[in-house]
This record gives C-alpha cells, sequence and structure tokens, in this order.
C-alpha cells in the first residue's frame, strides 16, 4: 500500500519580509495567510506603525501566541508628506533596541518607506554614515530615487535624546560603548554602568574633585577645630585648682583683640544666685549678645547653637565677679577664657570662620 502524503500549508512571509539584524525583522501588513510563517519565528513583540490596529484573527493569533502587539499610530504614507515624526521614531528605536522585546517584527503597511525611515535612523544610532544608511533605505522603497524629504528627514535626525535599555543587543556597538561620543545623538543610559568614554572621563574628574574639596574642608576644619582646643588641656588644670568645681565665675575683660582658648564646659551651680537686691540675675539685652556653637569633638560637627554673653559689655560695676551666667531657659552657658588672665574673650571671628567653613 502506498504511503499517503499530507500536503501541508505553505510557509509565505510578508509582503518585503526581511532580516534587519539578528531577532529584528521587518516587511509589510502581516495577514491570515503569513500567521504559519510568523508563528515559526516565535516572535515577542510585533510593532505596527500604521494608521489603525491590526485585525481581529492578527489579535487572535498574538493572544494565542503571546506576542505583544504594540500600536505606534503613523498615517497612510505619501509621496509629498512624510507622516512620521521623530517623536514616534525615537518611540520605536526605543523599543526596537531592548533586547527584553526580541524576536521582533517591525512592519507598517507595505514595508517600505515608513518601516524603512525608522530603519535608515536606526543605522545612524548605529553610528552608519548617512550614504550607507540611505542605500540600505532604497533596497525596500517604491521607486528608484530617494525623494529630497526623505534624504532629510535621516539627514536632520540628530542631536535627539535616545534612551539605552540596561543591557543591549550585540548588533548595537558589539553589545557594549566602546566609543568616546556618538557622533549625532544625545545617549542616556539606564544602566550606570554603560556610558561613552567622554561621559567615564568627565565622572571620573567630578568624582576627583569632590574628593579634592571633601579633604581640603576636613583638613580646614581640623585646623580651625585645632585652634580652638590646642590650648584646652593646658589651661584646665590651672583654672580647676583656682576655681570651685560646683561653679565657675565669670571675668571681665575689654574689648581689645586677645589670644583665647576655650573654657572647658563644667557643670553650673544649680540654682541661679541673686544679686543684692535679691532678683535672680537675668541675661542682658537680645542685642547685646553673640552667637556662640556647641562643637562636637568626636564628630567634627557643630552640634547647636548658645546664646552667650559677654559680661564684661554691662562694666565692671554691673556684674558682681561672683555672679553665673545662665543661659536662656536655665541652660549652661559657654564661655571662651584668655590664657594668661583667664578672662572672657572675644569669640565672632573664630565663628565666623567655622561658620564660613560650613561645619
Amino acid at each position: 500500500m502506498p504511503a499517503m502524503s499530507i500536503q501541508l500549508p505553505n510557509l509565505i512571509p510578508p509582503f518585503r519580509y526581511a532580516i534587519v539584524e539578528d531577532k529584528l525583522l521587518r516587511g509589510g501588513y502581516p495577514k491570515e495567510r503569513n500567521m504559519r510563517f510568523l508563528k515559526r519565528l516565535r516572535l515577542k513583540t510585533i510593532l505596527s506603525l500604521i494608521p489603525n490596529k491590526l485585525t481581529a484573527e492578527m489579535h487572535d493569533f498574538c493572544a494565542e501566541n503571546a506576542i505583544n502587539m504594540i500600536h505606534i499610530k503613523v498615517d497612510k504614507y505619501k509621496e509629498d508628506n512624510i507622516p512620521l515624526s521623530y517623536n514616534k521614531t525615537l518611540m520605536a528605536l526605543q523599543i526596537i533596541i531592548d533586547p527584553a522585546n526580541h524576536p521582533l517584527y517591525l512592519h507598517c503597511l507595505d514595508g517600505a518607506n515608513v518601516t524603512g525611515l525608522v530603519v535608515a535612523c536606526l543605522r545612524k544610532l548605529q553610528m552608519w554614515s548617512i550614504s550607507s544608511a540611505m542605500c540600505d533605505f532604497s533596497r525596500f522603497m517604491h521607486g528608484t530615487v530617494i525623494s529630497q524629504e526623505e534624504f532629510e528627514f535621516v539627514e536632520n535626525f540628530k542631536n535627539f535624546e535616545v534612551t539605552i535599555p540596561s543591557t543591549i543587543p550585540s548588533w548595537l556597538w558589539g553589545g557594549h560603548v566602546s566609543f568616546r561620543k556618538h557622533a549625532c545623538l544625545r545617549l542616556k543610559f539606564l544602566n550606570p554602568e554603560m556610558m561613552t568614554e567622554e561621559e567615564r572621563e568627565q565622572k571620573e574628574r567630578k568624582e576627583k574633585m569632590e574628593r579634592e574639596k571633601e579633604d581640603f574642608y576636613i583638613r580646614r576644619k581640623n585646623d580651625l577645630l585645632d585652634n580652638l582646643l590646642d590650648h584646652g588641656a593646658n589651661t584646665a588644670a590651672i583654672r580647676h585648682r583656682d576655681m570651685d568645681t560646683s561653679k565657675i565665675t565669670t571675668c571681665t575683660t575689654s574689648m581689645d583683640d586677645l589670644e583665647f582658648v576655650p573654657s572647658s564646659r563644667i557643670e553650673l551651680a544649680a540654682d541661679r544666685h541673686e544679686n543684692k537686691d535679691g532678683r535672680q540675675l537675668e541675661s542682658p539685652s537680645g542685642d547685646r549678645y553673640l552667637v556662640d556653637v556647641d562643637v562636637d569633638v568626636d564628630g567634627v560637627m557643630m552640634d547647636g547653637l548658645d546664646q552667650v554673653e559677654y559680661y564684661n559689655r554691662l562694666g565692671h560695676d554691673q556684674i558682681n565677679p561672683q555672679d553665673v551666667y545662665f543661659g536662656e531657659d536655665g541652660e549652661d552657658g559657654v564661655l571662651l577664657v584668655d590664657e594668661t588672665t583667664g578672662e572672657a574673650a572675644s569669640i565672632s571671628r573664630m565663628l565666623e570662620a567655622l561658620a564660613l567653613e560650613g561645619l
């Protein structure tokens, strides 16, 4: 008994079907007779540049084969008018160069001019010359002569920003960025490790400047703190030997510039001292104070601001040497003491220096 042969349907590719790159295909509007051929391609995405969406049959075909359909509306092509815009071209390119969408089939109504212009712009992204891109375009065009509008559309595709996905296909720059600067486009990389040589050099210069700036401020900050704290240990023993450990008296001084060092913060008396009239000692008016800083030596950072009064501004006759200054809400005050006399000294210049250094 002779063997029976089964006639299978023909594999019919879409009109003007061609391979652009690995897993990137192009052609005309897919029809029902092309479904068996398209199924064998195991497509993941169909990108349509047409006025209306695909037919219901194609929708069912894509649903059955887990194909993602993306529609970018582009009107019918006319000889004297290119319906494709640069914004739509950029949208199409960012879908095309993403490996997550591959294998991808790109098509317009007839697979010629609209699809050809998008592919020509892709060639420019691949850093092809304009002549090579237009030569590739001419293989699928309707006529034999490239129109002026078509040439200018591809030629003027420059200085646009193209978003580059975290991973790119091997046919785009060999799968990695090895050039210094793109010839005609601005690139925005989603992968921070992926950048042009020029951008990498700019990043390295910026990081180097930031490190040098940080090191400079750290050295400057330490020098300023050393000026404040280098004599503190020497004066602490002398000061504590002559003073009561439960309280500290303040001394007045003239407004002349003095070489001064900071006094150590010690616990002040728990109760406010009273003056001769039995009233509590109040700090002077708000326009007669200087802003001081609370320095965290371990962190080398300014922790806060205290209001420090100059007792010598009130005069020797207004302040009892045994009185103790209290900050707002009963908090302790901070004074700087002259190294030789133990008197309160001006601290505005050093505080200004600290503030200017950003402490």
